[in-house]
């Protein structure tokens, strides 16, 4: 017993001054390290700062020049001269810039291109392109050059393309016969929607260079200034300057506006992103510090830590080792080792559970949660805390309870159920489609004692199959109506002009009474092929900027007098919205649509409610009714031709609705209850 005392005691005393000795260092020298990285991030950022001032000053002048000409264009108060003085008049403030110029689209100024070719600032073309430089204390005038070239005319290439401020790569470009190397700050001149020119203001990169070369972080440190696409902007190095990162990852880095660190022949670097104005292409800020400034103070405790350690532990070891020498159990290591070998497979498997997107539940054999993983989480909407030891039932729609008990039946024997499909229910109450796999949990000697299941989300996959029938059907029916619809609807118009001729004559009192109902049915005939022709409909949209609410307030009448027929009531609703771009016909088939379905499911005395609001960048068209509900079991087939639930019905006005909101780049979504139902058609500004 002493001497097994004695090795337990050895043991825990060396394991626990090695592991003392080892955190200590460790930490010591990671809390050295985190304050000089700490050190090195601010300055980054704080000369980051500095430089994103310096080109928002340029984007802020040049956004303003852009809004200038748009206002000047659409006021028809524009001419050459005025938007040359203003060029100039900017160029004399901010003696940084290198220039100043605009190029406008073929006589999309003032439409006088013709008179102005090959003159003094233009071109052959004649379009307006002043390229307004200061040479020699005078303002000098070329016309731009290489426009239109892909590389040398990126400066108006890009922002006419992608219709948004841009930051342009350094480039070379000629100015009084002499290449200067420089960067563009350009910003698109819009106008009604459409694109007319760009303006812009030139930075030369000498100015820049000559403020980052003069940064030292850390005193020995270094900073660069690197474009969106890797090219150094400003460098210690002027010979590197319009040269790539060598760093794939920090291209990559730089690329898409995110923070980087790295650690290169002993330097630690960081590239911190510089978002100017409101382009999509960041630059970057990289600050370099040799790593021996950085660490020199978490070396040396480290050091000291390690110093110490290995003395101690020397010391220990060599009297544990003449005590364990003479005591050690074999038998005793071996079984350790296979402890540690297991408690290491079971952390690896827990880390694989808990990471995994599929929801993994352990529940007992009566159905109650004892396990609950990220992905199960993810998918229920339940936290950990809120699921365990309740009853799986929790998470199953009242229709599904029988099928898991089925399920839950066979687990003592042992079968286990893979890649079933089922609905399950979110916290929310959203029901969902889920695969599911559930196995039988057996302990140490083999009896099962609960059961694990394993689900997967497919709710996005159904959707998606459920919507590409939906357009297949939608197809097929363009087809049919584009096909027939023509051929079926002159007959009829003849067959109804007969008998009408036929109940105008004397003699065709015996048939007044059935007269008035074959005309009757043609109309309703005739309604129907209309809804198909509506449906495969494909004129182009004609769209124009209008408000919804107007649309309302003009077919309101017609919609009223429906309602009043039936001993029903209409109200509105309007708050104020922003204009769309709309069809008027079509939309006012959605309403009329959406009010007839909800006036036909109500009773007397019903009321709809039709109303408009404005949310999350969202234009939204709400119709109201007081009816019975949809039935949920047809709710994710809405939309769909040829389902109805009236018996008259044709099941084709729902279908137009839907093909005239995607038109419309706008969706609709039906909520219902058996209070009544809402439709909702929203509009994406």
């Amino acid at each position: 017993m002493r001497t097994k005392f004695l090795a337990s005691m050895g043991l825990v005393v060396l394991l626990s001054f090695s592991l003392v000795i080892f955190i200590l260092s460790i930490k010591s020298f990671d809390l050295a390290k985190t304050s000089a990285y700490q050190i090195a991030e601010e300055t980054a950022n704080k000369n980051g700062n500095y430089v994103r001032a310096e080109l928002e000053v340029s984007m802020d002048t040049v956004r303003t020049l852009s809004y200038t000409f748009q206002e000047m264009k659409l006021s028809h108060d524009i001419n050459r001269e005025t938007i040359n003085k203003i060029l100039i008049d900017v160029l004399k403030d901010n003696p940084q810039f290198v220039a100043t110029w605009t190029l406008w689209e073929p006589n999309a100024l003032d439409g006088k291109d013709a008179e102005f070719i090959n003159k003094p600032g233009y071109d052959k073309t004649g379009r307006f392109i002043p390229y307004w430089s200061k040479q020699n204390g005078e303002f000098q005038l070329e016309p731009l050059v290489n426009y239109d070239t892909r590389g040398t005319g990126d400066y108006y290439l890009i922002p006419k393309e992608s219709k948004r401020e841009t930051i342009i790569e350094p480039y070379v470009y000629p100015i009084a016969g002499k290449d200067v190397l420089m960067a563009s700050a350009v910003v698109p001149i819009i106008v009604d929607g459409n694109f007319v020119g760009v303006v812009g203001i030139d930075i030369a990169l000498d100015t820049i260079q000559k403020v980052i070369s003069e940064m030292r972080p850390l005193e020995t440190g270094y900073v660069s200034l690197i474009s969106n696409k890797g090219k150094y902007v400003a460098h210690k190095d002027i010979f590197q300057i319009g040269k790539v990162v060598e760093d794939n990852r920090a291209k990559e880095a730089i690329n898409s506006g995110e923070s980087y660190t790295t650690t290169n022949k002993g330097v630690y670097e960081i590239y911190v992103p510089i978002n100017i104005g409101r382009t999509t292409t960041p630059w970057s800020m990289e600050v370099g510090v040799p790593l021996g400034i950085i660490l020199e103070k978490a070396d040396s405790i480290r050091d000291f830590a390690i110093i110490i350690g290995v003395i101690g532990l020397i010391i220990i070891g060599l009297t544990i080792y003449l005590v364990a020498n003479t005591i050690t159990n074999q038998h005793l290591l071996l079984e350790m080792n296979e402890r540690r070998r297991i408690e290491e497979k079971a952390l690896r498997l827990a880390s694989i559970v808990e990471t995994t997107d599929d929801g993994i539940i352990g529940m007992t054999l009566n159905g109650i949660i004892i396990d609950w993983n990220r992905g199960a989480e993810y998918i229920y909407g339940y936290s950990e805390v809120e699921v365990i030891g309740e009853s799986i039932i929790k998470l199953i729609p009242d229709e599904k309870r029988l099928e898991h008990d089925e399920i839950l039946s066979k687990i003592p024997q042992g079968m286990p159920m893979t890649h079933y499909e089922t609905i399950r229910q979110r916290k929310d109450g959203q029901y969902i489609h889920v695969y599911l796999t559930v196995s039988p949990i057996k302990d140490h000697s083999g009896e099962i004692i609960g059961a694990s299941t394993i689900v997967r989300d497919v709710t996005a996959q159904r959707k998606l199959e459920k919507e590409m029938i939906r357009m297949d059907q939608m197809t097929l029916v363009a087809e049919m109506a584009a096909s027939i619809g023509h051929e079926v609807r002159n007959p009829m118009t003849t067959v109804r002009g007969f008998l009408q001729l036929l109940g105008e004559r004397k003699n065709s009192a015996k048939y007044s009474d059935y007269i008035p109902l074959m005309i009757s049915e043609l109309d309703r005939a005739n309604d129907i092929i209309t809804e198909f022709l509506s449906i495969s409909r494909t004129k182009t949209t004609e769209l124009a900027r209008q408000n919804l609410n107007d649309i309302i307030k003009c077919i309101l009448p017609l919609v009223q007098v429906e309602a009043t027929n039936d001993e029903k009531s209409i109200n509105l609703e309007l708050n104020r919205i922003p204009d769309l771009l709309l069809d008027h016909k079509e939309i006012r088939q959605v309403i009329l649509n959406l009010a007839r379905n909800g006036l036909e499911s109500m009773g007397k005395g019903g009321c709809i409610v039709i109303k408009t609001s404005f949310a999350d960048n969202e234009v939204i068209l709400a119709v109201i009714d007081e009816g019975e509900g949809i039935n949920p079991e047809i709710m994710d087939r809405l939309g769909t031709p040829f389902l109805t639930t009236k018996e008259k019905g044709t099941g084709l006005g729902l279908a137009v609705c839907f093909g005239i909101a995607a038109r419309h780049n706008a969706k609709v979504i039906a909520e219902t209850s058996p209070q009544g139902s809402t439709f909702f058609m929203k509009f994406k500004l």
